[in-house]
Protein backbone atom coordinates (compact mmCIF):
# COMPACT_ATOMS: atom_id res chain seq x y z
CA UNK A 1 0.00 0.00 0.00
CA UNK A 2 0.95 3.58 -0.49
CA UNK A 3 1.79 5.67 2.54
CA UNK A 4 -0.60 8.93 2.22
CA UNK A 5 2.11 11.49 2.12
CA UNK A 6 3.45 9.62 -1.02
CA UNK A 7 -0.28 8.95 -2.56
CA UNK A 8 -1.58 12.72 -2.58
CA UNK A 9 1.15 14.42 -4.42
CA UNK A 10 0.62 12.19 -6.92
CA UNK A 11 -2.84 12.45 -7.65
CA UNK A 12 -1.86 16.88 -7.45
CA UNK A 13 0.35 16.23 -10.26
CA UNK A 14 -2.36 13.92 -11.80
CA UNK A 15 -5.02 16.67 -11.39
CA UNK A 16 -2.35 19.52 -12.88
CA UNK A 17 -1.17 17.68 -15.75
CA UNK A 18 -4.46 16.95 -17.15
CA UNK A 19 -7.38 18.62 -15.17
CA UNK A 20 -9.91 17.22 -18.01
CA UNK A 21 -11.23 14.04 -16.97
CA UNK A 22 -10.27 10.60 -18.88
CA UNK A 23 -7.15 12.35 -20.62
CA UNK A 24 -4.85 10.46 -18.51
CA UNK A 25 -3.37 7.20 -17.43
CA UNK A 26 -1.74 5.39 -14.66
CA UNK A 27 0.86 2.92 -14.80
CA UNK A 28 2.25 1.06 -11.51
CA UNK A 29 6.11 -0.12 -12.10
CA UNK A 30 6.59 -0.80 -8.84
CA UNK A 31 6.16 0.41 -5.31
CA UNK A 32 7.52 0.85 -1.80
CA UNK A 33 6.90 2.72 1.16
CA UNK A 34 8.20 5.84 0.40
CA UNK A 35 9.11 8.67 3.35
CA UNK A 36 8.34 11.54 1.24
CA UNK A 37 7.69 12.20 -2.18
CA UNK A 38 8.07 16.26 -3.45
CA UNK A 39 6.51 17.34 -6.58
CA UNK A 40 8.59 19.85 -8.70
CA UNK A 41 6.55 21.66 -11.59
CA UNK A 42 8.14 23.58 -14.83
CA UNK A 43 6.39 24.64 -17.75
CA UNK A 44 5.34 21.39 -19.34
CA UNK A 45 6.60 19.57 -17.13
CA UNK A 46 5.94 17.37 -13.43
CA UNK A 47 8.76 15.59 -11.93
CA UNK A 48 7.92 13.42 -8.94
CA UNK A 49 11.28 13.32 -6.80
CA UNK A 50 12.93 11.43 -3.74
CA UNK A 51 11.38 8.19 -4.34
CA UNK A 52 13.16 4.57 -4.92
CA UNK A 53 12.71 2.00 -7.55
CA UNK A 54 12.35 2.61 -11.26
CA UNK A 55 14.25 5.50 -12.79
CA UNK A 56 11.77 6.65 -15.07
CA UNK A 57 8.00 4.59 -15.81
CA UNK A 58 8.21 5.08 -19.56
CA UNK A 59 10.95 6.64 -20.68
CA UNK A 60 10.33 6.04 -24.40
CA UNK A 61 6.76 7.54 -24.14
CA UNK A 62 7.88 10.84 -22.13
CA UNK A 63 11.11 11.95 -23.81
CA UNK A 64 8.50 12.23 -26.79
CA UNK A 65 5.54 13.80 -24.97
CA UNK A 66 4.77 16.77 -23.80
CA UNK A 67 4.70 16.12 -20.16
CA UNK A 68 7.82 14.42 -18.18
CA UNK A 69 7.08 12.74 -15.05
CA UNK A 70 9.79 10.37 -13.66
CA UNK A 71 9.12 8.15 -10.75
CA UNK A 72 9.51 4.73 -9.20
CA UNK A 73 6.16 4.26 -8.25
CA UNK A 74 3.32 5.47 -10.79
CA UNK A 75 3.97 7.41 -14.45
CA UNK A 76 1.01 9.47 -15.65
CA UNK A 77 1.21 9.25 -19.68
CA UNK A 78 -1.55 11.82 -21.59
CA UNK A 79 -3.38 9.27 -23.89
CA UNK A 80 -2.58 11.19 -26.24
CA UNK A 81 1.04 9.70 -26.15
CA UNK A 82 -0.01 6.27 -24.77
CA UNK A 83 -2.15 5.46 -28.06
CA UNK A 84 0.06 7.06 -30.92
CA UNK A 85 -0.51 3.79 -33.15
CA UNK A 86 1.65 2.23 -35.70
CA UNK A 87 5.15 4.01 -35.59
CA UNK A 88 6.77 2.17 -38.47
CA UNK A 89 6.55 -0.73 -41.12
CA UNK A 90 9.70 -2.54 -41.68
CA UNK A 91 11.04 -5.95 -43.60
CA UNK A 92 14.32 -6.89 -44.78
CA UNK A 93 14.91 -5.46 -48.03
CA UNK A 94 11.52 -2.79 -48.93
CA UNK A 95 12.09 0.70 -48.93
CA UNK A 96 9.19 2.92 -46.97
CA UNK A 97 8.45 5.88 -49.17
CA UNK A 98 4.90 7.78 -49.04
CA UNK A 99 3.80 5.65 -45.63
CA UNK A 100 4.38 2.19 -47.23
CA UNK A 101 7.11 0.15 -47.99
CA UNK A 102 8.36 -0.73 -51.43
CA UNK A 103 9.66 -4.49 -52.80
CA UNK A 104 8.74 -6.85 -50.23
CA UNK A 105 10.22 -10.11 -51.24
CA UNK A 106 7.66 -12.94 -51.93
CA UNK A 107 8.20 -14.89 -48.80
CA UNK A 108 9.52 -11.90 -46.61
CA UNK A 109 7.68 -11.45 -43.48
CA UNK A 110 5.78 -8.21 -43.22
CA UNK A 111 6.58 -6.29 -39.22
CA UNK A 112 4.08 -3.30 -37.92
CA UNK A 113 5.86 -1.86 -35.42
CA UNK A 114 3.72 -0.23 -32.45
CA UNK A 115 4.28 2.72 -29.90
CA UNK A 116 3.03 0.49 -27.09
CA UNK A 117 3.08 -2.85 -26.43
CA UNK A 118 0.34 -5.46 -28.02
CA UNK A 119 -2.32 -7.62 -26.32
CA UNK A 120 -1.03 -10.89 -27.17
CA UNK A 121 -4.32 -12.32 -27.57
CA UNK A 122 -5.14 -10.87 -31.05
CA UNK A 123 -8.52 -11.54 -32.40
CA UNK A 124 -9.09 -12.77 -35.55
CA UNK A 125 -10.96 -9.85 -37.17
CA UNK A 126 -8.02 -7.18 -35.88
CA UNK A 127 -6.46 -7.21 -38.89
CA UNK A 128 -6.78 -8.36 -42.59
CA UNK A 129 -4.41 -8.64 -45.67
CA UNK A 130 -5.85 -8.07 -49.27
CA UNK A 131 -3.78 -8.18 -52.47
CA UNK A 132 -4.97 -4.73 -54.22
CA UNK A 133 -3.67 -4.71 -57.53
CA UNK A 134 -1.81 -7.24 -59.53
CA UNK A 135 1.50 -6.83 -61.41
CA UNK A 136 -0.47 -4.86 -64.03
CA UNK A 137 -1.78 -2.16 -62.18
CA UNK A 138 -5.23 -4.26 -62.48
CA UNK A 139 -7.70 -4.73 -59.38
CA UNK A 140 -7.65 -7.77 -57.78
CA UNK A 141 -9.16 -7.27 -54.31
CA UNK A 142 -8.51 -10.79 -53.07
CA UNK A 143 -8.35 -11.52 -49.20
CA UNK A 144 -4.74 -12.78 -48.91
CA UNK A 145 -4.34 -15.62 -45.89
CA UNK A 146 -1.29 -14.78 -43.54
CA UNK A 147 -0.57 -15.75 -40.07
CA UNK A 148 -0.05 -13.36 -37.16
CA UNK A 149 2.07 -12.97 -34.37
CA UNK A 150 2.59 -10.87 -31.80
CA UNK A 151 5.65 -9.78 -29.39
CA UNK A 152 5.75 -6.87 -27.20
CA UNK A 153 5.27 -3.76 -29.68
CA UNK A 154 5.73 -5.94 -33.11
CA UNK A 155 3.05 -7.38 -34.86
CA UNK A 156 5.07 -9.63 -37.49
CA UNK A 157 2.43 -10.58 -40.88
CA UNK A 158 3.51 -13.65 -42.39
CA UNK A 159 2.08 -14.57 -45.50
CA UNK A 160 0.73 -18.62 -45.64
CA UNK A 161 1.02 -17.85 -49.71
CA UNK A 162 4.04 -16.09 -51.56
CA UNK A 163 3.29 -12.58 -52.03
CA UNK A 164 2.66 -12.80 -56.14
CA UNK A 165 5.33 -10.54 -57.79
CA UNK A 166 4.30 -7.15 -58.70
CA UNK A 167 1.40 -7.02 -56.56
CA UNK A 168 0.43 -4.03 -54.67
CA UNK A 169 -1.29 -5.47 -50.84
CA UNK A 170 -3.16 -3.28 -48.41
CA UNK A 171 -2.55 -4.16 -44.08
CA UNK A 172 -5.96 -3.06 -42.55
CA UNK A 173 -5.95 -3.22 -38.75
CA UNK A 174 -9.00 -2.21 -36.13
CA UNK A 175 -10.07 -0.67 -32.89
CA UNK A 176 -10.10 -4.22 -32.07
CA UNK A 177 -6.01 -4.49 -32.09
CA UNK A 178 -5.63 -3.19 -28.75
CA UNK A 179 -2.45 -3.09 -26.38
CA UNK A 180 -2.29 -4.88 -22.98
CA UNK A 181 -4.68 -3.04 -21.18
CA UNK A 182 -7.05 -3.15 -23.40
CA UNK A 183 -7.14 0.63 -25.08
CA UNK A 184 -6.99 0.42 -29.11
CA UNK A 185 -3.75 1.37 -30.56
CA UNK A 186 -5.12 3.75 -32.90
CA UNK A 187 -8.12 4.97 -35.04
CA UNK A 188 -8.43 2.11 -38.16
CA UNK A 189 -6.10 2.06 -40.16
CA UNK A 190 -4.88 0.66 -43.64
CA UNK A 191 -1.02 0.74 -44.63
CA UNK A 192 0.16 -0.58 -47.82
CA UNK A 193 3.05 -2.30 -49.57
CA UNK A 194 4.36 -3.58 -52.51
CA UNK A 195 5.86 -6.89 -53.78
CA UNK A 196 9.46 -6.68 -56.19
CA UNK A 197 8.63 -7.40 -59.99
CA UNK A 198 9.76 -9.85 -62.48
CA UNK A 199 12.02 -8.59 -65.25
CA UNK A 200 10.58 -11.05 -67.71
CA UNK A 201 7.16 -9.93 -67.43
CA UNK A 202 5.23 -6.58 -68.17
CA UNK A 203 4.58 -4.51 -65.39
CA UNK A 204 2.68 -1.19 -63.79
CA UNK A 205 3.42 0.34 -60.71
CA UNK A 206 1.01 2.79 -58.84
CA UNK A 207 0.80 4.82 -56.72
CA UNK A 208 -0.38 3.90 -52.84
CA UNK A 209 -2.45 7.65 -53.14
CA UNK A 210 -3.34 7.35 -56.63
CA UNK A 211 -3.68 4.34 -58.85
CA UNK A 212 -3.99 7.16 -62.08
CA UNK A 213 -0.05 7.86 -61.06
CA UNK A 214 1.81 5.11 -62.15
CA UNK A 215 4.48 3.89 -64.30
CA UNK A 216 4.33 1.37 -67.01
CA UNK A 217 7.81 -1.14 -67.61
CA UNK A 218 8.05 -3.22 -70.08
CA UNK A 219 9.41 -6.70 -69.73
CA UNK A 220 13.18 -7.20 -70.11
CA UNK A 221 14.02 -3.45 -69.24
CA UNK A 222 15.49 -4.90 -66.17
CA UNK A 223 18.51 -7.85 -66.92
CA UNK A 224 17.00 -9.11 -63.24
CA UNK A 225 14.09 -8.61 -60.99
CA UNK A 226 13.46 -5.09 -59.51
CA UNK A 227 11.50 -2.19 -58.27
CA UNK A 228 10.08 1.02 -58.61
CA UNK A 229 9.19 3.28 -55.48
CA UNK A 230 6.61 6.06 -55.75
CA UNK A 231 6.44 9.36 -54.42
CA UNK A 232 3.91 11.70 -54.64
CA UNK A 233 5.37 14.14 -52.18
CA UNK A 234 5.68 17.48 -53.25
CA UNK A 235 6.95 19.62 -50.15
CA UNK A 236 10.02 19.00 -49.57
CA UNK A 237 13.82 19.14 -51.32
CA UNK A 238 14.31 20.05 -55.02
CA UNK A 239 11.17 19.55 -55.87
CA UNK A 240 9.92 22.13 -53.18
CA UNK A 241 12.26 24.29 -54.82
CA UNK A 242 11.15 24.08 -58.56
CA UNK A 243 7.39 24.22 -57.39
CA UNK A 244 8.55 27.72 -55.47
CA UNK A 245 10.12 29.14 -58.55
CA UNK A 246 6.61 28.40 -60.83
CA UNK A 247 5.20 31.74 -60.91
CA UNK A 248 8.11 33.33 -61.67
CA UNK A 249 8.99 31.24 -65.32
CA UNK A 250 7.39 32.25 -68.35
CA UNK A 251 3.63 31.60 -68.64
CA UNK A 252 3.39 30.82 -65.06
CA UNK A 253 2.91 27.33 -65.26
CA UNK A 254 0.99 25.25 -62.20
CA UNK A 255 1.47 22.66 -60.62
CA UNK A 256 -1.56 19.92 -61.44
CA UNK A 257 -0.03 16.52 -60.41
CA UNK A 258 3.50 15.07 -59.42
CA UNK A 259 4.83 11.79 -59.03
CA UNK A 260 8.87 11.03 -57.89
CA UNK A 261 10.51 7.56 -59.13
CA UNK A 262 13.22 5.51 -57.38
CA UNK A 263 14.07 2.34 -59.39
CA UNK A 264 16.66 -0.30 -57.60
CA UNK A 265 17.57 -4.08 -58.22
CA UNK A 266 16.55 -7.09 -56.69
CA UNK A 267 19.26 -6.16 -53.88
CA UNK A 268 17.90 -2.94 -53.10
CA UNK A 269 20.72 -0.43 -55.34
CA UNK A 270 19.63 2.13 -57.69
CA UNK A 271 19.08 0.62 -60.89
CA UNK A 272 17.62 2.57 -63.94
CA UNK A 273 15.73 0.79 -66.87
CA UNK A 274 17.26 -0.13 -69.81
CA UNK A 275 14.36 0.63 -72.35
CA UNK A 276 12.10 3.84 -72.81
CA UNK A 277 8.77 3.69 -70.00
CA UNK A 278 5.80 5.44 -70.07
CA UNK A 279 4.74 8.10 -66.73
CA UNK A 280 1.10 8.83 -66.47
CA UNK A 281 -0.24 11.82 -64.13
CA UNK A 282 -3.50 12.48 -63.51
CA UNK A 283 -5.59 15.77 -64.11
CA UNK A 284 -9.28 16.79 -62.35
CA UNK A 285 -12.13 17.47 -65.05
CA UNK A 286 -14.90 15.56 -63.24
CA UNK A 287 -17.40 17.39 -65.99
CA UNK A 288 -15.58 16.36 -68.97
CA UNK A 289 -15.53 20.32 -70.05
CA UNK A 290 -11.83 20.34 -70.78
CA UNK A 291 -11.34 22.74 -67.82
CA UNK A 292 -9.38 21.76 -65.06
CA UNK A 293 -11.48 21.74 -62.31
CA UNK A 294 -11.31 24.51 -59.19
CA UNK A 295 -8.75 26.13 -61.27
CA UNK A 296 -9.17 29.65 -63.14
CA UNK A 297 -9.98 28.48 -66.45
CA UNK A 298 -6.53 26.37 -67.11
CA UNK A 299 -7.25 23.80 -69.94
CA UNK A 300 -6.71 20.20 -70.05
CA UNK A 301 -5.25 21.59 -74.02
CA UNK A 302 -2.37 22.96 -71.84
CA UNK A 303 -0.75 20.64 -70.16
CA UNK A 304 2.62 18.95 -70.35
CA UNK A 305 4.64 16.82 -68.34
CA UNK A 306 7.80 18.48 -67.39
CA UNK A 307 10.56 16.85 -65.96
CA UNK A 308 12.95 18.00 -62.40
CA UNK A 309 16.30 19.16 -63.37
CA UNK A 310 17.68 19.27 -59.90
CA UNK A 311 20.96 21.22 -61.09
CA UNK A 312 18.93 23.47 -62.31
CA UNK A 313 16.26 23.31 -59.14
CA UNK A 314 13.66 23.69 -62.51
CA UNK A 315 11.00 21.76 -64.17
CA UNK A 316 12.35 21.33 -67.90
CA UNK A 317 9.24 20.58 -70.14
CA UNK A 318 9.91 17.64 -71.95
CA UNK A 319 8.11 16.67 -75.34
CA UNK A 320 5.86 14.32 -76.49
CA UNK A 321 3.23 14.05 -73.82
CA UNK A 322 -0.04 12.76 -74.70
CA UNK A 323 -3.84 13.22 -73.17
CA UNK A 324 -6.35 10.75 -72.58
CA UNK A 325 -9.60 13.14 -72.31
CA UNK A 326 -11.59 9.84 -71.24
CA UNK A 327 -8.94 8.57 -68.45
CA UNK A 328 -8.26 12.42 -67.42
CA UNK A 329 -4.67 11.71 -67.35
CA UNK A 330 -0.94 12.91 -69.70
CA UNK A 331 0.73 10.35 -70.72
CA UNK A 332 4.94 10.85 -71.23
CA UNK A 333 7.68 8.14 -72.65
CA UNK A 334 10.94 8.34 -70.43
CA UNK A 335 14.08 6.54 -70.67
CA UNK A 336 15.22 7.60 -67.15
CA UNK A 337 13.17 7.64 -63.80
CA UNK A 338 13.39 10.98 -62.16
CA UNK A 339 10.65 13.37 -60.50
CA UNK A 340 7.96 14.24 -63.26
CA UNK A 341 5.05 16.76 -62.61
CA UNK A 342 2.29 17.51 -64.46
CA UNK A 343 1.78 21.36 -65.34
CA UNK A 344 -0.50 22.99 -66.80
CA UNK A 345 0.48 26.19 -68.70
CA UNK A 346 -2.04 29.89 -68.13
CA UNK A 347 -4.19 29.85 -71.12
CA UNK A 348 -4.05 32.67 -73.28
CA UNK A 349 -5.82 31.56 -76.49
CA UNK A 350 -7.69 34.09 -78.08
CA UNK A 351 -8.86 32.69 -81.17
CA UNK A 352 -12.25 31.87 -79.20
CA UNK A 353 -12.98 35.18 -78.09
CA UNK A 354 -15.63 37.20 -79.83
CA UNK A 355 -18.26 40.77 -78.81
CA UNK A 356 -21.57 40.77 -79.01
CA UNK A 357 -24.10 41.99 -79.33
CA UNK A 358 -22.47 44.35 -82.91
CA UNK A 359 -24.24 46.63 -83.29
CA UNK A 360 -25.03 47.48 -79.71
CA UNK A 361 -28.27 49.41 -79.74
CA UNK A 362 -29.39 49.57 -76.61
CA UNK A 363 -32.58 51.78 -77.26
CA UNK A 364 -33.95 50.04 -80.35
CA UNK A 365 -36.19 47.85 -77.97
CA UNK A 366 -35.08 44.27 -79.30
CA UNK A 367 -32.72 43.42 -76.82
CA UNK A 368 -32.23 39.91 -77.81
CA UNK A 369 -30.79 41.00 -81.20
CA UNK A 370 -29.16 45.05 -80.07
CA UNK A 371 -28.55 44.10 -76.35
CA UNK A 372 -29.47 46.66 -73.58
CA UNK A 373 -28.14 48.48 -70.66
CA UNK A 374 -28.45 46.43 -68.52
CA UNK A 375 -26.66 43.19 -70.39
CA UNK A 376 -24.26 45.66 -72.04
CA UNK A 377 -21.27 44.96 -74.36
CA UNK A 378 -19.59 41.39 -73.70
CA UNK A 379 -16.55 39.95 -74.91
CA UNK A 380 -16.90 36.27 -74.58
CA UNK A 381 -14.78 33.32 -74.06
CA UNK A 382 -11.78 35.13 -72.80
CA UNK A 383 -8.73 33.29 -71.32
CA UNK A 384 -7.58 33.51 -68.14
CA UNK A 385 -5.89 36.41 -67.52
CA UNK A 386 -5.11 39.84 -70.10
CA UNK A 387 -6.42 43.12 -71.12
CA UNK A 388 -9.17 44.51 -72.67
CA UNK A 389 -8.57 48.07 -74.80
CA UNK A 390 -11.29 49.82 -76.46
CA UNK A 391 -10.06 52.90 -79.37
CA UNK A 392 -11.41 55.04 -81.43
CA UNK A 393 -11.61 54.85 -85.09
CA UNK A 394 -8.45 57.23 -85.15
CA UNK A 395 -6.64 55.21 -82.57
CA UNK A 396 -7.46 57.00 -78.90
CA UNK A 397 -8.01 55.33 -76.09
CA UNK A 398 -11.22 55.20 -75.16
CA UNK A 399 -10.82 52.57 -72.27
CA UNK A 400 -8.95 49.58 -70.63
CA UNK A 401 -10.36 46.45 -68.95
CA UNK A 402 -8.44 43.91 -67.02
CA UNK A 403 -9.98 40.53 -67.99
CA UNK A 404 -12.94 39.12 -65.36
CA UNK A 405 -13.89 36.02 -66.34
CA UNK A 406 -15.00 34.09 -69.07
CA UNK A 407 -17.01 36.95 -70.08
CA UNK A 408 -16.16 40.42 -69.24
CA UNK A 409 -18.27 43.70 -70.11
CA UNK A 410 -18.10 46.90 -71.61
CA UNK A 411 -20.31 49.24 -70.41
CA UNK A 412 -20.16 51.81 -73.29
CA UNK A 413 -18.47 54.42 -70.84
CA UNK A 414 -15.02 55.62 -71.90
CA UNK A 415 -11.94 55.84 -68.86
CA UNK A 416 -14.14 59.41 -67.65
CA UNK A 417 -17.03 57.30 -66.53
CA UNK A 418 -19.28 59.25 -69.50
CA UNK A 419 -21.06 57.26 -72.53
CA UNK A 420 -19.53 56.99 -75.66
CA UNK A 421 -20.68 58.68 -78.73
CA UNK A 422 -22.28 56.31 -81.41
CA UNK A 423 -19.73 55.03 -83.82
CA UNK A 424 -16.82 52.33 -84.69
CA UNK A 425 -14.64 51.49 -82.55
CA UNK A 426 -11.54 48.97 -82.38
CA UNK A 427 -11.09 46.66 -79.66
CA UNK A 428 -7.86 44.69 -78.86
CA UNK A 429 -7.53 41.71 -76.35
CA UNK A 430 -3.75 40.74 -75.28
CA UNK A 431 -2.79 37.97 -73.22
CA UNK A 432 0.76 36.71 -72.65
CA UNK A 433 2.10 37.14 -76.15
CA UNK A 434 -1.10 36.52 -78.05
CA UNK A 435 -3.21 39.25 -79.29
CA UNK A 436 -6.57 39.45 -81.10
CA UNK A 437 -8.41 42.89 -82.68
CA UNK A 438 -11.81 43.14 -84.06
CA UNK A 439 -14.45 45.94 -84.64
CA UNK A 440 -17.83 46.81 -82.62
CA UNK A 441 -20.29 49.69 -83.36
CA UNK A 442 -22.23 51.79 -80.77
CA UNK A 443 -25.68 53.18 -82.05
CA UNK A 444 -27.93 55.19 -79.16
Amino acid sequence: MFKRLFFIPVVLVCALASPQAGLCAWESIRHSDAPLAVVRVTTGAYELAYTVGEPCASQDELSDGSFGLWSGYLSLVPAEVVSRGLASLTSTAAVPMDGGLWGMTQGENLDLNFYDELDPDLPAAAVSVTRLYDNTGALSSVSWPVALSVSGQKLVIVPSASWPKGSVFAVYFSTSLVDINGSPLAEPTTVYFSVIMDHQADNTVAAFSDRRIRVDIPANAYSQDFFVALSTDASAGPVAEANRRLPSMPGSPQLVSKVSISPYDASGNPAQPASACLVTLPYPDADGDGVLDGTARLKASSLSVWRLDETAGLWSRETGSYIDTAARTVSHPVPHFSSYALLAAVNTDLSPVYVSPVPFRPNAGDPDRYGNWTDLIKFRNLPASGRIRIYTITGALVRELPVSGAVTQWDARNSAGQVVASGVYLWEVVSGPDRKTGKLIVIK
